[in-house]
């Protein structure tokens, strides 16, 4: 049993290392000093940063909403991978 149970936690923490590779090496546009847009993978986004994130793009860390091309403002966001939740989130500006 314990063998088994040593196996299924291998295999679940590989898995695991893939995705997160996968999601570390994802590409986003920051904004430079010059007013241009670089690609960069989310590994090498730092405080501060200004990223373009396009529809349905996931969002790779903190995070606070600048714009969006909404007319109202409000966003859409899924929470799944913080709380288990899958419904999506209304969220409007101050």
């Amino acid at each position: 049993m314990l063998a088994v149970t040593i196996i299924k936690e291998s295999i679940d923490d590989i898995t695991r290392f893939k995705r997160d590779r996968e999601i570390n090496n994802a590409a986003y546009e920051k904004l430079t000093k010059e007013g241009a847009y670089k690609a960069i993978n989310s590994a090498a986004i730092s405080v501060g940063d200004i990223i373009k994130i396009k529809h349905n793009q996931r969002i790779p860390a903190d995070m606070m909403l600048l714009y969006t091309t909404d007319k109202s403002g409000a966003i859409f966001i899924r929470t799944d991978q913080l709380d288990g939740e899958t419904d999506w989130k209304l969220r409007r500006p101050i």
